[in-house]
Parts: C-alpha cells; sequence; structure tokens
C-alpha cells in the first residue's frame, strides 16, 4: 500500500528539487524553453518511479534512470537538442573562458592557463599596450588558420608575430646586411668590437624601438613558420610595452600570432567589450580593463589607430611607414635622427 503522507513528502521534495534545479540552470547560462521543455518531460519517468519507490513497502519495478536521477538535475552536461534528446559531443563547442587581470601580482596563475589553452591551438583575446589582440601560436599552422576564419581576414593579407623581449626579434627575422653596416658605424664604444654581421649590432636600435607601439617589418627568418603568411618573404614583430604580454610570451619561449580583436576592418578594441561578438568564438578572453590611454597622437586621445607599421628597406639605409600609427613622430625622429635612415615616401 501507498503511504499517503509519505508519498506526498517525497512528491513535494522532488518537486523542490527540480524548482531549484530550473533556478540553476537559467543563472548559470541563457536557455531556450524548448530545451528546457525537453529536459523537464524527460524527468517525469524517473520522478514518478523515485517517488513511488520511496512511498511503497515493495518494489515493482526498477527503473535504469533512478539512480542517476539526483546527479541529473544539478549536471547541465550541455548534450541536449530542442528536444531533449543528445547531440554528438564532438558537436559541442567549449564555453569560453574569461580571465580578469590583478594588479597586484604577476598573474602567473592566468598564463599558466593560458599557455595551456595555447598549446592546444587555442585561439585567446589579450590586451596589449595599444588595443585588444587576437593572439595563437604563430609555429602552430592549424591555430593560424582558424585565426583568419574568425577575422575573416584576407589570406593575402599578413599577420605580425609578438615576443617577449627585443633581443628576440632577431632570431626570428632578418635584416638586411645593409643596415647593419649603417649601424654599426653609430655604436658606442661598448659595441663598437661585434662583427657587422652579428646580429647583436642591431641591439642598440631596436631597443630604441621596442618594447612599444611599434612593428617592424623584415624578412622572415629560417626557424618561422613557414605556414605563416606563405605569400610574402617578409613578417611584422611586436615587442608590446605591457606586463601581461612580456610575461606570456617569455612563459612561451616562442612567438605569438599576434592581430587586432576585431573582424578585418571593422574599429579596433579598447576594452573586451568591443570584441564582445567575438567572444563565442574564442577559446578565452583576458580582461584588462581599458588600453591604450598612454598614448596619444594628433588624432585621438587613445590608441584606436594602433601600432606605427615601419618597414626596413633592402637597402638598409631607408624605412617607409606602412601604417602611421599611435607613434608615428617618435619613430620617425628615432630612426631619421639618431640612426639617420632616410624616410621613403
Amino acid at each position: 500500500m501507498i503511504d499517503v503522507k509519505k508519498f506526498t513528502r517525497v512528491l513535494l521534495t522532488v518537486v523542490l528539487l527540480e524548482l531549484v534545479a530550473v533556478v540553476v540552470l537559467l543563472l548559470k547560462k541563457p536557455i531556450h524553453h524548448r530545451l528546457l521543455e525537453g529536459r523537464m518531460h524527460n524527468r517525469i519517468g524517473i520522478y514518478w518511479t523515485y517517488v513511488l519507490q520511496k512511498s511503497t513497502s515493495f518494489r515493482p519495478f526498477k527503473s535504469q534512470h533512478s539512480g542517476k536521477m539526483m546527479a541529473s538535475i544539478f549536471t547541465n552536461s550541455n548534450k541536449d537538442t530542442m528536444d531533449g534528446s543528445e547531440i554528438p559531443a564532438k558537436t559541442i563547442k567549449p564555453e569560453t573562458k574569461f580571465f580578469e587581470l590583478s594588479e597586484k601580482n604577476d598573474n602567473s596563475d592566468v598564463i599558466e592557463q593560458l599557455v595551456t589553452i595555447l598549446h592546444k591551438g587555442g585561439i585567446i583575446g589579450v590586451p596589449t599596450d595599444t588595443v585588444y589582440g587576437l593572439a595563437c601560436l604563430a609555429q602552430s599552422t592549424e591555430a593560424v588558420e582558424k585565426l583568419y576564419a574568425l577575422k575573416e581576414r584576407n589570406s593575402l593579407k599578413p599577420i605580425a608575430i609578438c615576443v617577449g623581449e627585443a633581443y628576440d626579434v632577431c632570431q626570428w627575422t632578418r635584416f638586411p646586411q645593409g643596415l647593419r653596416d649603417s649601424v654599426s658605424k653609430k655604436l658606442d664604444d661598448n659595441m663598437s668590437q661585434l662583427r657587422p654581421n652579428s646580429p647583436s649590432i642591431l641591439q642598440q636600435l631596436l631597443n630604441d624601438l621596442l618594447p612599444g607601439p611599434v612593428t617592424v617589418v623584415t624578412e622572415r627568418g629560417p626557424g618561422l613558420n613557414t605556414n605563416l603568411n606563405p605569400k610574402t618573404s617578409l613578417v611584422g614583430v611586436r615587442v608590446p610595452d605591457y606586463d601581461f604580454i612580456h610575461n606570456l610570451t617569455n612563459r612561451l619561449r616562442e612567438p605569438l600570432a599576434l592581430t587586432s580583436a576585431n573582424i578585418s576592418g571593422e574599429e579596433t578594441s579598447l576594452c573586451i567589450n568591443d570584441f564582445k561578438v567575438l567572444w563565442p568564438r574564442l577559446d578565452a578572453v583576458v580582461d584588462g580593463g581599458e588600453v591604450g590611454q598612454k598614448y596619444v597622437n594628433k588624432q585621438l586621445n587613445y590608441a584606436k589607430e594602433g601600432s606605427t607599421v615601419i618597414q626596413i628597406l633592402q637597402d638598409g639605409s631607408s624605412f617607409k611607414i606602412l601604417r602611421a600609427g599611435c607613434a608615428y613622430d617618435q619613430t620617425v625622429h628615432t630612426l631619421q635622427d639618431k640612426w639617420e635612415l632616410k624616410l621613403v615616401v
């Protein structure tokens, strides 16, 4: 016989648990009403089995689901279709992870998690000294291809790389011998003993530009992924003046492919909400607050123009500006007045 009081008590308990489950699901993420309805319908048979078993002294049958019922109430497997059935796990994209940088520590915990994501071919949204960027491992062809697709970027438009220190630049690039010859004539006594063909001969020039809001375009080095910008022998390289990027790239010990956090042709981003449309397609988003305020140019109070892009020409004695960016005046002054390189318009 059914114990009416016990039946009622158990039934009320189950109803209460279902209400709690609905609240948990709604708070965890937005959910379509048909999806929620499917989940509730799938549980009805389970609940009646559970109620009858708890309120009677005998077990007329045993449900194969009853042992899993309590756990499933609070588990959002994210594998339900609109009718409550399961869909293949491989079609489900993991949720984007969000990290907020702290000013009180070096954010090493965040960096370690991002390193894992990047090594798995992930794409992340990150703050830099100018604008927010999208980054992946430059040495991963699969990740670079995903980055192009995400940005809807023309495959003929190159993507720059980012390294942690100015002295890392020469590891992934090659500069014209003419530039080394020109620079060697301007070196101070401490550097005068270096051979003219040594990469270190360029270190003082690079230190005058980097780290900072400058992208230097020159010949790619033999160690760089050949599938990164395969249509050109050139590559742009950045060393952002931003501690988080500095620490991340130094931890990786390999370059990041770095481009602005936007759909190609759209406005650049100074905070993570500016590229909110891309969040679902990213593996992680790093919130560093608003960026770029320290760079001021004639047009903007912020760095929305991005870094100044310069190309060192093959003669080694001249350069040209590919993008004025937010550090045009300072960059041109350094290269022309200090290093006596000629600006080609």
